[in-house]
């Protein structure tokens, strides 16, 4: 099955059941996401599309919850606005997902943070025009001719932050688009935060 986000296409094998997330890592993930949805830095576009979105890892595998696809609009998430990522193959570029509504076409993306770098337990995609530009090309930032939610992109990731100690990432080619992480949600947020503040100093 197919899913269109924006303009970018993905494969993904969905399972249409509740994902069961645990209420302690749905208060932690909605704790964050109030947060960023407030200051504009997940929501949605006049022309209804969604951006940005927030994830969380099970520890000790690659599985992860992720807010699903198209709830950027939705100032406060319910349980059921979050999907369990089970599975990926970014040479195929599709995941396995769990969920009433099918997991956030940013998903690969979580997905080779993960794969890279086992201490990270969290990730954070957010958009936001002036930060973008100010931290372009003096961060890890990846090629601007790979477009975001492709495998091509999950490779870059990996690339990038194999060879970076930041725990930052400027996607060239998504205009907007900051990628954050960290141990856990507070760590990830705060990498994000200790840029965000500075544009207002």
């Amino acid at each position: 099955m197919n899913i269109r986000e924006g303009y970018i296409k993905f494969s993904y094998q969905w399972k249409q059941i509740d994902c069961n997330i645990p209420d302690k890592c749905y208060n932690e993930l909605n704790k964050r996401r109030d947060k960023l949805y407030n200051l504009n830095l997940i929501g949605a576009y006049e022309n209804g599309i969604g951006f940005g979105n927030i994830s969380m890892r099970i520890p000790g595998s690659n599985k992860f919850y992720i807010s699903s696809s198209g709830t950027g609009k939705y100032k406060k998430l319910l349980p059921k606005h979050y999907a369990l990522v089970t599975g990926f193959n970014f040479n195929e570029n599709s995941i396995n997902c769990t969920g009433l509504h099918p997991a956030s076409s940013e998903s690969l993306t979580h997905a080779a943070v993960y794969e890279s770098l086992y201490e990270v337990n969290a990730v954070v995609h957010i958009h936001h025009l002036k930060l973008w530009k100010k931290l372009k090309n003096k961060f890890p930032t990846t090629n601007p001719l790979i477009e975001y939610g492709t495998s091509d992109m999950a490779f870059e990731i990996v690339r990038i932050i194999q060879t970076n100690e930041n725990q930052i990432v400027v996607m060239g080619g998504h205009k907007e688009g900051i990628l954050s992480f960290g141990e856990d949600l507070p760590e990830a947020v705060e990498v994000l935060f200790s840029h965000y503040n500075q544009l207002k100093c």
